[in-house]
């Protein structure tokens, strides 16, 4: 496959899609995305497009505060590096470039801060 750098939304479409196909197989995170969160696929993944899009063109369709909707569910800290590595993976299957590197940079940023988060929150939380 001749791969590109990621370039516009249908890009992030690609990205997405394959991305969380494997999160839904996963063992662990599919356990917690579809057992115990319940997500709505239909609606999760436009969201997600939308988030990335955002992330990566600053476009202006993603409204929200993904952190808050990760707090109740059973997450460890290993989750974050299983997921990160199921983007870095999908990211490395399908695109090649500095847009492709930045989100594979993004998404390790964000997988450190919300493992940071939950751990400090779940540290307050048991009082």
């Amino acid at each position: 496959m001749n791969k590109t750098d990621i370039r516009n939304k249908e890009d992030i479409r690609t990205m997405v899609y394959a991305f969380y196909g494997k999160v839904r197989e996963d063992e662990r995170l599919g356990y917690i995305f579809n057992d115990v969160a319940n997500v709505d696929w239909g609606s999760h993944l436009p969201k997600m497009v939308e988030f990335w899009s955002k992330m990566l063109f600053q476009t202006e369709g993603y409204r929200g505060r993904p952190f808050r909707k990760h707090m109740p569910l059973p997450i460890k800290p290993a989750d974050f590096s299983i997921w990160y590595g199921l983007f870095r993976e999908t990211v490395d299957e399908y695109f090649e470039g500095e847009k492709a590197e930045f989100a594979k940079d993004l998404a390790g940023r964000i997988a450190a801060s919300f493992s940071v988060r939950m751990d400090m929150a779940g540290k307050f939380n048991q009082d």
